[in-house]
């Protein structure tokens, strides 16, 4: 019997703090910001710089000790800007989204 495998992603809504560069292009200058929203297959965030749809960046994520344990905290992901939402008038930033493409195993402190 053919059938179609689904895969969901697991998704969680946090504050955890970031920083954040491109990868090979320096049209970024590296910023931190708090991520808004972080699910398995990436991550969002409000920023004030100009951030490009396709460009492939370098997201650091610093995790709580209560999710990591004694593992280490900072884990290093890399991936490409899925998509850019507008300037919000209330804040000045846009929302960007983050497709997760490779990471870093990060090493106990």
């Amino acid at each position: 019997m053919p059938g179609h495998e689904r895969r969901h992603g697991h998704r969680f809504i946090m504050r955890v703090p970031l920083r954040f560069h491109a990868t090979k292009e320096p049209v970024l200058k590296e910023e931190s910001a708090s991520s808004l929203n972080i699910s398995t297959h990436g991550v969002y965030f409000a920023t004030d710089q100009k951030v490009p749809e396709g460009l492939m960046v370098q997201l650091h994520l610093k995790m709580p000790r209560e999710i990591v344990g004694d593992g280490a905290e900072e884990w290093s992901f890399t991936g490409r800007v899925a998509h850019v939402e507008p300037l919000s008038r209330q804040n000045g930033k846009s929302g960007v989204g983050v497709q997760f493409l490779f990471y870093e195993v990060p090493r106990p402190r």
